[in-house]
């Protein structure tokens, strides 16, 4: 499992699934609106079409940069803001799209700056 999410150590694997907690549980309890930076790791042949379906399907999705990566890997970029619910709801959707490995955001509050 941890190869095929792309973790070279059970230690970089747990490691991840501990800032996902953190971040997971820090979002849960935040209220309001927001501004989020979603960056997601895929492989070469895989969900670039589903991605680019939930950029159009959710107005709050305001750019997508996609990378060319090591060989064989993608990264895409999404940036978003709007309702805690609604970016929650992206997020969930991009964990479902099979062949993604691996999902990091960053959120920051609507009201900061």
């Amino acid at each position: 499992m941890l190869g095929v999410k792309g973790f070279r150590t059970r230690s970089d694997g747990m490691r991840e699934a501990m800032r996902s907690f953190v971040d997971e549980a820090e979002w849960d309890s935040m209220e309001g609106e927001n501004q989020v930076v979603i960056t997601m790791i895929y492989d070469e042949i895989g969900p670039r079409g589903e991605l680019s379906v939930l950029q159009h399907r959710y107005e709050e999705i305001q750019m997508m940069l996609h990378l060319h990566l090591e060989k064989g890997q993608c990264m895409e970029v999404f940036i978003a803001r709007g309702p805690n619910q609604r970016l929650r709801e992206i997020l969930g959707k991009i964990r479902k799209v099979k062949g993604v490995r691996s999902i990091r955001f960053i959120s920051t509050s609507k009201s900061i700056g």
